[in-house]
Protein backbone atom coordinates (compact mmCIF):
# COMPACT_ATOMS: atom_id res chain seq x y z
CA UNK A 1 0.00 0.00 0.00
CA UNK A 2 1.57 3.28 -1.10
CA UNK A 3 1.63 6.55 0.82
CA UNK A 4 -1.65 8.49 0.65
CA UNK A 5 -2.52 12.08 1.55
CA UNK A 6 -5.71 13.84 2.52
CA UNK A 7 -8.73 12.78 4.50
CA UNK A 8 -9.31 9.07 5.06
CA UNK A 9 -12.52 7.22 4.24
CA UNK A 10 -14.74 7.03 7.34
CA UNK A 11 -15.76 3.52 8.37
CA UNK A 12 -19.40 2.94 7.48
CA UNK A 13 -21.21 2.13 10.74
CA UNK A 14 -24.34 1.08 8.85
CA UNK A 15 -22.24 -1.48 7.00
CA UNK A 16 -20.94 -2.78 10.32
CA UNK A 17 -24.50 -3.16 11.64
CA UNK A 18 -25.48 -5.04 8.49
CA UNK A 19 -22.54 -7.40 9.00
CA UNK A 20 -23.64 -8.09 12.58
CA UNK A 21 -27.23 -8.78 11.51
CA UNK A 22 -26.16 -11.10 8.70
CA UNK A 23 -23.72 -12.95 10.97
CA UNK A 24 -26.70 -13.97 13.13
CA UNK A 25 -28.04 -16.22 10.33
CA UNK A 26 -27.31 -19.80 11.58
CA UNK A 27 -25.45 -21.97 9.10
CA UNK A 28 -27.37 -25.07 10.22
CA UNK A 29 -30.51 -23.67 8.52
CA UNK A 30 -28.92 -24.07 5.07
CA UNK A 31 -28.19 -27.24 3.09
CA UNK A 32 -24.57 -26.30 2.41
CA UNK A 33 -22.01 -23.59 3.13
CA UNK A 34 -22.49 -21.94 -0.26
CA UNK A 35 -26.19 -21.34 0.42
CA UNK A 36 -25.28 -19.93 3.85
CA UNK A 37 -22.78 -17.45 2.38
CA UNK A 38 -25.27 -16.40 -0.32
CA UNK A 39 -27.97 -15.77 2.32
CA UNK A 40 -25.60 -13.67 4.45
CA UNK A 41 -24.56 -11.62 1.42
CA UNK A 42 -28.17 -11.00 0.41
CA UNK A 43 -29.03 -10.00 3.99
CA UNK A 44 -26.33 -7.32 3.71
CA UNK A 45 -27.98 -6.02 0.54
CA UNK A 46 -24.97 -6.84 -1.66
CA UNK A 47 -24.84 -8.33 -5.13
CA UNK A 48 -22.18 -10.88 -6.04
CA UNK A 49 -20.54 -8.27 -8.28
CA UNK A 50 -20.39 -5.72 -5.44
CA UNK A 51 -18.88 -8.27 -3.05
CA UNK A 52 -16.30 -9.32 -5.64
CA UNK A 53 -15.30 -5.70 -6.18
CA UNK A 54 -14.84 -5.10 -2.46
CA UNK A 55 -12.65 -8.14 -1.72
CA UNK A 56 -10.87 -8.29 -5.10
CA UNK A 57 -11.92 -11.85 -5.94
CA UNK A 58 -13.37 -12.62 -9.36
CA UNK A 59 -17.16 -12.71 -9.51
CA UNK A 60 -17.20 -16.15 -11.15
CA UNK A 61 -15.22 -17.58 -8.23
CA UNK A 62 -17.68 -16.17 -5.64
CA UNK A 63 -20.57 -17.57 -7.68
CA UNK A 64 -18.84 -20.97 -7.79
CA UNK A 65 -18.39 -20.88 -3.98
CA UNK A 66 -22.07 -20.05 -3.39
CA UNK A 67 -23.25 -22.81 -5.77
CA UNK A 68 -20.46 -25.27 -4.79
CA UNK A 69 -19.39 -25.66 -8.43
CA UNK A 70 -15.94 -26.88 -7.41
CA UNK A 71 -14.88 -27.48 -11.01
CA UNK A 72 -15.09 -23.71 -11.62
CA UNK A 73 -12.72 -22.89 -8.73
CA UNK A 74 -8.90 -22.79 -8.86
CA UNK A 75 -6.67 -25.28 -7.04
CA UNK A 76 -7.62 -26.30 -3.50
CA UNK A 77 -5.31 -23.85 -1.58
CA UNK A 78 -6.63 -20.90 -3.59
CA UNK A 79 -10.25 -21.97 -3.22
CA UNK A 80 -9.90 -22.30 0.57
CA UNK A 81 -8.23 -18.88 0.74
CA UNK A 82 -11.12 -17.35 -1.24
CA UNK A 83 -13.69 -18.92 1.12
CA UNK A 84 -11.81 -17.64 4.18
CA UNK A 85 -11.58 -14.09 2.77
CA UNK A 86 -15.27 -14.16 1.75
CA UNK A 87 -16.41 -15.32 5.21
CA UNK A 88 -14.35 -12.65 7.00
CA UNK A 89 -15.72 -9.96 4.66
CA UNK A 90 -19.28 -11.06 5.52
CA UNK A 91 -18.47 -10.80 9.25
CA UNK A 92 -18.56 -14.57 9.87
CA UNK A 93 -16.20 -16.75 11.89
CA UNK A 94 -14.01 -18.04 9.09
CA UNK A 95 -12.77 -21.30 10.65
CA UNK A 96 -16.13 -23.19 10.81
CA UNK A 97 -17.07 -21.84 7.37
CA UNK A 98 -13.80 -23.18 5.88
CA UNK A 99 -14.23 -26.55 7.63
CA UNK A 100 -17.76 -26.93 6.31
CA UNK A 101 -16.64 -25.91 2.82
CA UNK A 102 -13.98 -28.64 2.91
CA UNK A 103 -16.67 -31.18 3.82
CA UNK A 104 -19.17 -29.96 1.21
CA UNK A 105 -16.45 -29.80 -1.47
CA UNK A 106 -15.14 -33.27 -0.48
CA UNK A 107 -11.71 -31.83 0.35
CA UNK A 108 -11.29 -34.19 3.28
CA UNK A 109 -8.87 -36.60 1.57
CA UNK A 110 -7.33 -37.07 -1.89
CA UNK A 111 -9.03 -39.46 -4.28
CA UNK A 112 -7.53 -42.99 -4.19
CA UNK A 113 -5.30 -43.88 -7.11
CA UNK A 114 -6.45 -46.48 -9.63
CA UNK A 115 -3.69 -48.96 -8.74
CA UNK A 116 -4.88 -51.71 -11.07
CA UNK A 117 -4.98 -49.40 -14.08
CA UNK A 118 -1.56 -47.99 -13.23
CA UNK A 119 0.03 -51.42 -12.86
CA UNK A 120 -1.53 -52.64 -16.11
CA UNK A 121 -0.22 -49.64 -18.00
CA UNK A 122 3.25 -49.99 -16.51
CA UNK A 123 3.36 -53.73 -17.27
CA UNK A 124 2.29 -53.34 -20.88
CA UNK A 125 4.75 -50.50 -21.45
CA UNK A 126 7.74 -52.22 -19.81
CA UNK A 127 8.73 -54.64 -22.66
CA UNK A 128 8.45 -51.93 -25.29
CA UNK A 129 10.54 -49.59 -23.11
CA UNK A 130 13.25 -52.21 -22.63
CA UNK A 131 13.37 -52.92 -26.37
CA UNK A 132 13.70 -49.21 -27.16
CA UNK A 133 16.46 -48.79 -24.54
CA UNK A 134 18.45 -51.73 -25.97
CA UNK A 135 18.11 -50.37 -29.50
CA UNK A 136 19.28 -46.95 -28.36
CA UNK A 137 22.36 -48.41 -26.66
CA UNK A 138 23.25 -50.43 -29.76
CA UNK A 139 22.82 -47.35 -31.97
CA UNK A 140 25.06 -45.23 -29.73
CA UNK A 141 27.77 -47.93 -29.62
CA UNK A 142 27.64 -48.29 -33.40
CA UNK A 143 27.89 -44.54 -33.79
CA UNK A 144 31.01 -44.29 -31.64
CA UNK A 145 32.65 -47.27 -33.40
CA UNK A 146 32.00 -45.62 -36.76
CA UNK A 147 33.41 -42.30 -35.48
CA UNK A 148 36.52 -44.05 -34.14
CA UNK A 149 37.03 -45.79 -37.48
CA UNK A 150 36.69 -42.51 -39.36
CA UNK A 151 39.15 -40.79 -37.03
CA UNK A 152 41.78 -43.43 -37.73
CA UNK A 153 41.46 -42.65 -41.47
CA UNK A 154 41.86 -38.93 -41.04
CA UNK A 155 44.72 -36.79 -39.86
CA UNK A 156 45.49 -33.18 -39.07
CA UNK A 157 42.63 -30.74 -39.52
CA UNK A 158 40.14 -33.46 -40.54
CA UNK A 159 40.76 -35.35 -37.30
CA UNK A 160 40.21 -32.20 -35.21
CA UNK A 161 37.02 -31.36 -37.11
CA UNK A 162 35.53 -34.81 -36.58
CA UNK A 163 36.45 -34.77 -32.87
CA UNK A 164 34.72 -31.40 -32.46
CA UNK A 165 31.59 -32.72 -34.20
CA UNK A 166 31.51 -35.73 -31.85
CA UNK A 167 31.85 -33.47 -28.82
CA UNK A 168 28.93 -31.30 -29.98
CA UNK A 169 26.78 -34.35 -30.70
CA UNK A 170 27.50 -35.85 -27.26
CA UNK A 171 26.75 -32.57 -25.46
CA UNK A 172 23.48 -32.16 -27.37
CA UNK A 173 22.38 -35.73 -26.53
CA UNK A 174 23.07 -35.30 -22.78
CA UNK A 175 21.77 -31.74 -22.32
CA UNK A 176 18.83 -31.62 -19.94
CA UNK A 177 15.80 -29.40 -20.66
CA UNK A 178 15.56 -26.19 -18.66
CA UNK A 179 13.48 -26.56 -15.47
CA UNK A 180 9.96 -25.13 -15.72
CA UNK A 181 9.44 -21.68 -14.27
CA UNK A 182 7.20 -21.58 -11.19
CA UNK A 183 3.73 -20.18 -11.72
CA UNK A 184 3.11 -16.76 -10.15
CA UNK A 185 1.56 -16.92 -6.68
CA UNK A 186 -2.07 -15.84 -6.29
CA UNK A 187 -1.83 -12.64 -4.24
CA UNK A 188 -4.64 -10.55 -2.77
CA UNK A 189 -3.30 -7.25 -1.42
CA UNK A 190 -4.20 -5.87 2.00
CA UNK A 191 -7.26 -3.60 2.16
CA UNK A 192 -8.20 -1.13 4.88
CA UNK A 193 -11.65 -1.76 6.40
CA UNK A 194 -11.55 0.72 9.32
CA UNK A 195 -9.58 3.96 9.20
CA UNK A 196 -9.64 6.52 12.02
CA UNK A 197 -8.60 10.15 11.49
CA UNK A 198 -6.60 11.83 14.28
CA UNK A 199 -8.00 14.63 16.44
CA UNK A 200 -6.22 17.97 16.15
CA UNK A 201 -4.37 18.55 19.47
CA UNK A 202 -5.53 21.90 20.84
CA UNK A 203 -2.33 22.29 22.80
CA UNK A 204 -0.33 22.46 19.56
CA UNK A 205 -2.19 25.41 17.98
CA UNK A 206 0.08 28.13 19.38
CA UNK A 207 3.28 26.84 17.73
CA UNK A 208 1.72 25.21 14.65
CA UNK A 209 1.81 26.26 11.03
CA UNK A 210 -1.33 26.43 8.91
CA UNK A 211 -0.74 22.81 7.82
CA UNK A 212 1.40 20.22 9.62
CA UNK A 213 2.08 16.66 8.39
CA UNK A 214 3.22 13.47 10.10
CA UNK A 215 4.24 10.36 8.11
CA UNK A 216 3.75 7.11 10.03
CA UNK A 217 5.46 3.84 9.03
CA UNK A 218 3.88 0.58 10.23
CA UNK A 219 3.40 -3.15 9.63
CA UNK A 220 0.09 -4.90 8.82
CA UNK A 221 -0.04 -8.21 10.71
CA UNK A 222 -1.67 -11.44 9.55
CA UNK A 223 -4.61 -10.56 11.82
CA UNK A 224 -5.13 -7.27 9.98
CA UNK A 225 -3.87 -5.07 12.81
CA UNK A 226 -1.18 -2.38 12.94
CA UNK A 227 2.16 -3.15 14.61
CA UNK A 228 5.64 -1.60 14.85
CA UNK A 229 4.23 1.85 14.18
CA UNK A 230 6.73 4.72 14.23
CA UNK A 231 7.13 8.31 13.03
CA UNK A 232 8.98 8.32 9.72
CA UNK A 233 8.76 12.08 9.11
CA UNK A 234 7.18 15.01 10.91
CA UNK A 235 6.97 18.78 10.44
CA UNK A 236 6.02 19.31 14.10
CA UNK A 237 6.67 16.78 16.88
CA UNK A 238 3.67 18.07 18.80
CA UNK A 239 1.39 16.19 16.39
CA UNK A 240 3.26 12.85 16.47
CA UNK A 241 1.26 11.28 19.32
CA UNK A 242 -2.10 12.10 17.69
CA UNK A 243 -1.02 10.44 14.42
CA UNK A 244 0.29 7.34 16.20
CA UNK A 245 -2.87 6.96 18.29
CA UNK A 246 -5.02 7.15 15.15
CA UNK A 247 -3.10 4.57 13.10
CA UNK A 248 -3.08 2.07 16.00
CA UNK A 249 -6.87 1.77 15.63
CA UNK A 250 -6.81 1.00 11.90
CA UNK A 251 -8.01 -2.44 10.78
CA UNK A 252 -7.21 -4.27 7.53
CA UNK A 253 -8.07 -7.36 5.58
CA UNK A 254 -4.55 -8.86 5.54
CA UNK A 255 -2.51 -9.66 2.45
CA UNK A 256 -3.16 -13.19 1.13
CA UNK A 257 -0.53 -15.24 -0.69
CA UNK A 258 -1.86 -18.55 -2.04
CA UNK A 259 -4.80 -18.28 0.33
CA UNK A 260 -2.74 -17.73 3.50
CA UNK A 261 -2.43 -14.36 5.32
CA UNK A 262 1.03 -12.77 5.24
CA UNK A 263 2.41 -9.69 7.08
CA UNK A 264 3.04 -6.53 5.08
CA UNK A 265 5.99 -4.43 6.19
CA UNK A 266 7.06 -0.79 5.84
CA UNK A 267 3.67 0.69 5.00
CA UNK A 268 3.39 4.48 5.21
CA UNK A 269 0.58 7.00 5.57
CA UNK A 270 0.79 10.80 5.75
CA UNK A 271 -1.57 12.50 8.21
CA UNK A 272 -2.40 16.18 7.59
CA UNK A 273 -3.30 18.58 10.40
CA UNK A 274 -4.95 21.81 9.18
CA UNK A 275 -5.19 24.65 11.73
CA UNK A 276 -8.83 24.98 12.90
CA UNK A 277 -10.53 28.24 11.94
Amino acid sequence: MSTNNGSAEIYDMEDARARRRSAELPGADYPDVGAHLAAVREAMGLSVAAAADKIHIRQRHLEAIETLEIENLPARPYAIGFVRAYAEFLGLDASPIVNRFKEDADYGAPAPADVEKFETTQTSAAPESREMSLAAVIAIIAFFIWCAFQITLLDGAHRRAVAGAMSDATAASTRLPAPPQPAPADIIEARVIERIEPIYPRGCIADASALETVVIAFTITTAGRVASERVAQSTNACFDAAALNAVRRWRFEPRLVEGAPRPLYDQKYSFSFARPR
